[in-house]
């Protein structure tokens, strides 16, 4: 890789790290929404991190740092926790296309073990509310494509 390859990656990087903060939070309210981790939970984490170009120039370990830091917030202090990760999630409200990956993030953690819970499909919801949009619309678009 040339210098400046590392420029632009260490650029983007940079620019980026609130909306994989927000990813992280996203993946914790919905890996964490049943009240269990699951390894293939953990497991579609790691494709996720691997398939987005826009994750992708991140540390998949220290994102997965950051994602088992609020897991780790939202057990101890469960209230306190979401409001701060529901504040990571809502500057992207007004983003589409950030707020359309942020909710393909959501939908992906909570089908991948194939047994959505009513829990988790009430932090699905919350998130579509914080990011305003519909919940229902965007949750049959999202099981319409699988």
């Amino acid at each position: 890789m040339n210098i400046l390859e590392k420029l632009r990656t260490e650029t983007a990087r940079h620019w980026d790290k609130r909306f994989l903060k927000a990813a992280m939070a996203v993946s914790a309210l919905t890996i964490l929404a049943d009240g269990e981790v699951s390894l293939s939970e953990r497991y579609r984490i790691d494709a996720i991190l691997q398939a987005m170009d826009r994750l992708r120039v991140h540390n998949p370990h220290k994102a997965v740092d950051i994602m088992n830091d609020y897991i780790e917030a939202l057990r101890t202090e469960p209230g306190k926790a979401e409001d701060v990760l529901q504040k990571k999630i809502l500057p992207y409200a007004g983003d589409f296309k950030s707020a359309r990956t942020l909710l393909r993030i959501a939908y992906l953690v909570i089908s991948a073990d194939d047994d959505v819970t009513k829990s988790e499909r009430a932090a699905f919801d919350q998130i579509c509310l914080t990011l305003g949009v519909d919940p229902a619309e965007i949750w049959a678009k999202m099981s319409e494509s699988g």
